[in-house]
């Protein structure tokens, strides 16, 4: 009887050893027995510290730091820390733990916004919203698939759950997922195939790939290892090629950091001042072009709310915006507002001598700062959310064409403003709808010298790559930047400083794998995870039952021994 519950217990997936020297690959008794022999107390406090490190280490993978490889060995940790988890209530606190703690390192930048209070909240708020994925990495790895199952299960499972977070609660919020660490990585390359989901999903595969290692599964770890670099590097380069562009369909870009008054102006006086350095910075460029120090540019693209001073509603703006684009003979996207529609985030295109014309007004709307979920309720806890907007979301498809007129080139912009960068179906539906270059305007100018512009701009980068398309950065204060379709910073600005960046860049049309296909892709990832969730809780159960019912004829056999 001894030895067939010992079987039963490795069968179900219950790596208690009996016999810790018979260690397989399949069964790590090992590193597991020693870990099950401590108490419960200090069982969870190991696996808290593992993750919290883990999530250092998913910190240190996101820009400016960029150290890609951490987030493998991030993952290794966070899944080795399933694996030891001895019940459920542990597997929460290891992805309680590792949530909060990435968001923790890597969001700061939301407190100097906002303070201390709401940063440390949303970090929390993000630890509870893992703690699905937590349970389903958990099964997974407790489940008595076979090794070769549970890894890639557990790295769908994740993927899972950053799905899940892109969506909801209050629309998603995205901003840490695993892919955006991986821009300078040998991975990222797959964005272009199977957009952040799949990249995600592959440095999940190599940290599965690690534990491998340690379990001593050579075939397993090999497999996942070359697997996940296969699909991530060579792949991409093989299916995806960048088309080459032609002399006819390339258009000069100017970007325009107009920077901010930092000291000593009111409200109103520091918003018209904004527009002010913006058409000023744009002036001095089309006194270059008039020497013939600069080419002409074919669009000039400002970042958002470079005019908080709405040209719709007041004379001297719309002026002020006129004369720029009078003066430097081009189409100016220009960041603003219009209340056609309740108030709207919008970017507009404003050509010389016919002024305002295609609009792109912001979809995806930041909570707790563009809107305000409950405003009502949270106000009888803190008079700030009077401080958040009320705006009312758009609901094009996030292109804007310049005229193309007086011998300049057309371009169709794909426009992604601030936030909206975060989210797949931003891009994703411009490039859809015919856009042949792409932007993100943004205003950080709150965030200061944070790493919050350096982490947007890793997303801006990944998108290029995502779509190759040339992608243009203007952020009112910085970092703005030009990058290549290949995801490569071409020029770049300092932070608080007056930049003009000019580039000659080719307009694409044509639609990657991620473009036409990354919905599905991410999709049938998931629905993976799922599978595998499913299939540990029905194998689970079905063994329980087994074991029960051998429990039970084991008494009456014994009984009737007797």
């Amino acid at each position: 009887m001894h030895t067939n519950r010992q079987a039963r217990s490795s069968e179900h997936g219950d790596f208690a050893p009996k016999d810790a020297s018979k260690d397989t690959p399949e069964n790590p008794n090992r590193w597991q027995a020693r870990f099950r022999a401590l108490t419960p107390l200090k069982q969870r406090l190991l696996l808290t510290f593992i993750a919290i490190l883990a999530g250092g280490l998913q910190f240190l993978s996101y820009a400016p730091l960029s150290w890609w490889w951490t987030a493998w060995v991030d993952l290794a940790l966070l899944i080795f820390a399933f694996f030891c988890a001895a019940d459920w209530k542990s597997s929460v606190v290891v992805g309680f733990s590792w949530a909060t703690a990435t968001a923790l390192f890597s969001l700061p930048w939301i407190g100097s916004f906002v303070g201390i209070g709401p940063y440390v909240a949303l970090s929390i708020v993000l630890g509870l919203l893992a703690i699905p994925a937590a349970l389903a990495m958990w099964l997974i790895a407790q489940s008595s698939f076979p090794l070769a199952l549970k890894l890639p299960g557990m790295a769908a499972a994740l993927v899972a759950g950053e799905a899940l977070l892109a969506r909801w609660p209050f629309g998603g919020f995205p901003w840490l997922r695993v892919a955006w660490g991986q821009v300078d990585g040998p991975l990222a390359p797959a964005v272009a195939i199977g957009s952040t989901a799949l990249v995600t999903f592959l440095a999940a595969c190599v940290g599965a790939g690690l534990v491998a290692l340690t379990l001593r599964s050579y075939a397993t770890s090999a497999a996942l290892l070359v697997g996940a670099l296969f699909v991530g590097w060579a792949l991409p380069a093989w299916t995806q090629p960048l088309p080459e562009p032609t002399a006819a369909d390339n258009a000069r870009v100017a970007v325009i950091q107009g920077n901010v008054p930092r000291l000593g102006l009111e409200f109103n006086a520091q918003r018209r001042a904004v527009l002010q350095n913006h058409a000023d910075a744009t002036n001095e460029l089309a006194r270059r072009v008039h020497q013939g120090k600069e080419q002409q540019p074919d669009i000039v693209i400002w970042p958002e709310n470079s005019s908080d001073v709405s040209p719709f509603t007041d004379g001297e703006a719309a002026r002020i915006i006129e004369n720029a684009a009078m003066n430097i003979g081009a189409p100016i996207v220009v960041g603003t507002f219009t209340y056609t529609n309740g108030v709207q985030n919008t970017m507009v295109v404003w050509a010389p001598q016919t002024g305002p014309g295609d609009q792109h007004e912001k979809i995806y709307l930041q909570p707790f700062g563009e809107t305000m979920p409950f405003r009502e309720l949270l106000r009888h806890f803190s008079d700030m959310v009077d401080h958040a907007g009320d705006m009312t979301p758009g609901n094009g498809d996030a292109v804007v064409t310049t005229p193309g007129t007086d011998g300049l080139k057309k371009v169709n912009l794909g426009l992604a403003t601030c936030y909206e960068v975060v989210f797949d179906g931003a891009f994703r539906n411009a490039v859809n709808h015919g856009a042949t270059m792409l932007a993100t305007p943004t205003n950080n100018a709150t965030f200061g010298f944070t790493d919050m512009t350096y982490q947007q701009l890793a997303m801006s980068r990944m998108r290029a790559m995502e779509f190759q398309r040339s992608t243009a950065v203007a952020a009112t204060s910085g970092v703005s930047a030009i990058v290549d379709a290949h995801g490569d910073v071409v020029k770049q600005s300092k932070i608080f400083e007056q930049k003009v960046l000019t580039e000659t860049l080719p307009q694409y049309s044509h639609l990657t794998f991620a473009a036409r296909f990354g919905t599905w892709i991410e999709g049938l990832l998931t629905a993976f995870g799922i599978l595998c969730v499913v299939g540990a809780v029905l194998r689970r159960r079905g063994g329980d039952a087994r074991a029960g019912a051998d429990e039970v004829d084991g008494r009456d056999t014994e009984q009737n021994m007797h």
